[in-house]
């Protein structure tokens, strides 16, 4: 690509970015995103959080996420996702919470997210992936990334418990279950439930699919969560949830801060967009 070329595009990202941030800033200023919002419910995701600038929706600088953080407090409804389900179960009005979800199980969860999580005195539930707790499994996207992965003690797991989070399960293996055996499905889902309620003493009521993707049998797997006792299955593909919606096809929206200005940016795409996106960021 030429110096100009790619000049040109840089300055189509700054003003698309720019107009959002003017948007967001505007639908705030005026009260309209409580609104917009009403009947519906938003389900954010994360991965890690880093010292590091933001470099994706996998990785999330910590001072990102405490502006993010500071935003929801500030400007939405923040709950539990057990309580967003509940509504969905009891088929009760959205207005516009906001649910905080981690995926995956990175030490910096519990290093650097539970800090500025307790500052700002929001819930989060943690999706682990629970064979990769306590161990030095290095994950193929990491690897591609030129990064080491780090993962939690169960210690540190059961130190979320105790500030008042909640678990979700995320499988043993990350396992692709686009690929998986019915057998190989339940097998998954079964020890990961098992494992978190053996080792932080808290039977998982959600799960969220690895990789966050839609696939054929999915409908399947959701069966299978069903059997199992899980309250709720959650893709990762972007979109809102809006009343009516079946928990076990929950969606949640993947933050990449680094595609607006601040988070009142990337609550003008919310509020524009109130279905799931076409591209997928999970992991």
């Amino acid at each position: 690509m030429s110096a100009g070329k790619s000049t040109l595009r840089r300055m189509r990202s700054f003003v698309g970015r720019l107009v959002k941030e003017v948007a967001g800033r505007t639908l705030v200023a005026f009260g309209a995103h409580k609104r917009l919002l009403k009947g519906k419910a938003i389900v954010v995701a994360f991965h890690s959080i880093t010292v590091e600038k933001s470099s994706g929706a996998l990785r999330c600088s910590v001072e990102d996420f405490d502006a993010y953080c500071r935003f929801f407090a500030k400007h939405l409804k923040p709950e539990t996702l057990t309580r967003t389900v509940e509504r969905l179960e009891e088929r009760g009005p959205l207005d516009g919470e906001i649910a905080i979800t981690f995926d995956d199980g990175y030490a910096d969860n519990a290093e650097l997210a539970l800090p500025v999580l307790n500052r700002w005195s929001l819930p989060a539930t943690f999706y682990v992936t629970t064979g990769f707790i306590q161990t030095q499994t290095q994950t193929e996207w990491d690897q591609q990334a030129n990064l080491r992965s780090r993962w939690m003690t169960w210690e540190q797991v059961k130190e979320l418990v105790s500030s008042g989070h909640d678990l979700g399960a995320h499988t043993v293996t990350h396992i692709n279950l686009a690929v998986a055996s019915a057998q190989e499905a339940e097998s998954e889902l079964r020890q990961s439930r098992d494992d978190i309620a053996g080792r932080a003493g808290i039977t998982p009521k959600h799960f969220a699919v690895p990789f966050g993707r839609s696939f054929a049998s999915l409908g399947q797997t959701v069966n299978i969560a069903r059997s199992l006792g899980f309250k709720s299955v959650s893709l990762c593909r972007g979109g809102v949830v809006p009343d009516g919606t079946n928990a076990m096809h929950i969606e949640r929206w993947p933050i990449d801060p680094r595609a607006y200005l601040s988070p009142y940016g990337w609550l003008a795409d919310v509020l524009r967009d109130s279905g799931p996106a076409d591209t997928v960021t999970g992991s």
